[in-house]
């Protein structure tokens, strides 16, 4: 005999005894009353018995090789049997096992006919598996098998056939095993957090190889309807966005009749060890996907940093490394998140008056940051060098050597670590100056502004290393004079706008846009002082209101969240009457940025 029909009959022969061992198990008596026989075509569906008798007679007479058999011919009939109400939980486990057999033999593939349509019958089967209330113990063995064949399901080589749908439902049902198991065994509990991880493995190890689509683009939820070529970017973001509401699960606790929500550190923990795979998996690529990439500047920044300055030390280790990975990845595309989580996170943590424990935990995190090999110079170009930024690289330092000072005593653990990520900052000034082919005199560098040239233009870096630099050290002097500009502005208007021409900083005759860049982008400033200076009805401050409300970008936003954004940056009480002209200009350029906005707001109405 050859060896492929040798094998051919070995997968019948398999086959044939699942059957065998499922019929058996299904006949057999129940436990309360072992003495008494009955045939269970009274109690048991007809026709799942039935469909495995047919298969049974089928499994020695195949027309063709089993590769080319359409797989529903022999999963079927178990998939009938996991569905079923009346049948017993053993059967519903065995059942299961047999499915789990068969897809980690590899009996069919991508190219067997109606592979497709039979995979995806298996998760919606599988996953409204009907389980028959006995005892815990049967009712965890079958879920213990269902773990098992979805992961099958997810590694077989027909798993890219898999819809979005399909996808979506097989983590949402592993996450039901999760949350069940809390109430029963340890074991249970832990090979379906373990399911879980395996599955956000396999899914967005899959991401490098997705193309980006054209719907990605646009700013609706539709989805692609080409489900030719199985699930893809529809199921990773929407098992992304999951996994970032996980962040924010919180437990109700009533004590003294008030109701306090306090957040789940344990699901925290989880979604974050979820998220980071994900990220580490996907690489690049997550930052070419339009709304994965938009998922994690909002959504996931938004819990982290919301969360992050009042969570326990093992949350916010999580979160840092999970901000570490973002950036080791898509740095380019989240310099405004990553300054806001050291503003409202690292450095409000690493403050006296928190406890040690979690300063230790920031302290880490920043040198952690500093580790990275162009963070430090990066750090100082995107934010101190720029004046719409705080001085994340000047904060860092003070924040460092305010921790390394030595305080006469034992040096603390955390003492040191400041003197590490202090050396580490030196260390890589040093790399990039006193070079020995370097000609250029070293020490100080003055800097000074000889001529107007706007300060909200960006300069991008060019092949001229010393242009660049020049430019960078220009826009720090000219930061450091807004700054100075901002503090007289508060206390005298006039003062404030004068120190901006003569530091250069204003052109002669002043340009509008440089006052409406002044107010919009530096901080600190007096709302009350920008909102009296832009409802003047001076033809020059109108102009100034224009600019100023063109620096706002509304595509995309409701009616209400735009109007929010725009006049929280000043103030208008002292004057209502300049309330219009505010509304105008900003309903000009909410119209022109998105002209469906009022329509939406009809909509939402």
């Amino acid at each position: 005999m050859q060896k492929s029909k040798r094998k051919e009959l070995g997968l019948s022969c398999m086959l044939n005894t699942e059957v065998g061992a499922l019929l058996a198990v299904i006949r057999r008596p129940p436990e309360s009353n072992p003495g008494f026989y009955h045939l269970h075509e009274e109690s048991c569906d007809a026709s799942i018995l039935q469909s495995l008798k047919s298969l049974r007679a089928l499994l020695f007479n195949p027309q063709q090789e089993w590769r080319m058999v359409d797989p529903s011919v022999y999963l079927a009939p178990f998939l009938d049997v996991i569905q079923s109400d009346d049948i017993p939980a053993a059967a519903t486990a065995l059942a299961l096992q047999s499915i789990l057999k068969i897809l980690r033999l590899g009996i069919f593939d991508e190219k067997t006919p109606g592979a497709k349509d039979v995979i995806n019958s298996a998760v919606t089967a599988i996953t409204g598996c009907r389980l028959e209330k006995t005892n815990p113990i049967a009712e965890d063995a079958v879920m213990m098998r269902i773990l098992q064949v979805l992961t099958a399901i997810m590694r077989h080589r027909c798993s890219f056939l898999l819809t979005d749908h399909s996808t979506c439902t097989v983590v949402n049902t592993c996450f039901q095993v999760v949350q069940q198991s809390a109430s029963r065994g340890d074991l249970l509990q832990r090979s379906a957090r373990y399911t879980m991880y395996e599955l956000i493995q396999i899914i967005y190890s899959r991401l490098p190889d997705i193309e980006v689509k054209d719907w990605e683009n646009s700013e609706s939820d539709t989805e692609d309807n080409n489900m030719d070529s199985g699930y893809g970017i529809r199921s990773a973001i929407d098992i992304f966005h999951f996994l970032c509401s996980l962040l924010n699960v919180v437990d109700i606790m009533e004590t003294d009749g008030l109701t306090v929500q306090i957040a789940d550190e344990n699901t925290q923990v989880f979604a974050l060890y979820l998220i980071n795979s994900a990220i580490e998996l996907s690489e690049d690529s997550i930052g070419k996907h339009p709304k994965l990439l938009r998922m994690i500047q909002d959504d996931l920044f938004h819990h982290l940093i919301h969360y992050g300055a009042s969570s326990s030390p093992l949350v916010l280790s999580m979160i840092c490394s999970t901000v570490l990975n973002v950036y080791h990845f898509l740095r380019r595309s989240i310099r405004l998140q990553l300054e806001a989580f050291f503003s409202f996170v690292l450095f409000k943590v690493a403050t006296p008056g928190s406890p040690l424990q979690l300063q230790e935990v920031a302290v880490e995190a920043i040198i952690n940051f500093c580790r990275q090999p162009t963070f430090v110079i990066e750090l100082y170009v995107n934010y101190d060098c720029d004046p719409t930024f705080r001085n994340v690289f000047e904060e860092t330092g003070k924040l460092l050597c305010k921790y390394a000072f030595p305080t006469g005593g034992i040096s603390t653990s955390i003492q040191l670590q400041a003197f590490e990520g202090l050396s580490i900052i030196f260390h890589y000034i040093a790399d990039n100056i006193d070079k020995e082919d370097d000609s250029s005199p070293s020490g100080p560098y003055p800097v000074e502004i000889t001529g107007y040239r706007p300060f909200w233009e960006e300069k991008p870096k060019e092949e001229d290393m010393e242009a660049w630099v020049d430019y960078l050290r220009i826009r720090k002097v000219q930061k450091r004079k807004i700054l100075i500009a901002g503090s007289h502005f508060n206390r005298d208007e006039k003062k404030g706008l004068e120190y901006l021409k003569i530091s250069q900083l204003i052109s002669e005759p002043p340009d509008p846009k440089a006052y409406a860049y002044f107010f919009r982008y530096t901080p600190k400033l007096d709302k009350t002082v920008i909102g009296n200076y832009l409802g003047d009805p001076d033809a020059f401050h109108l102009q100034v209101l224009k600019e100023f409300t063109e620096t706002f970008e509304f595509a995309g936003m409701v009616l209400d969240t735009a109007l929010r954004t725009y006049l929280e940056t000043f103030s208008y009480r002292e004057n209502l009457k300049r309330y219009r002209g505010f509304l105008k200009h900003s309903r000009t350029n909410s119209t022109t940025s998105n002209p469906r906005i009022f329509s939406q707001a009809r909509m939402q109405s």
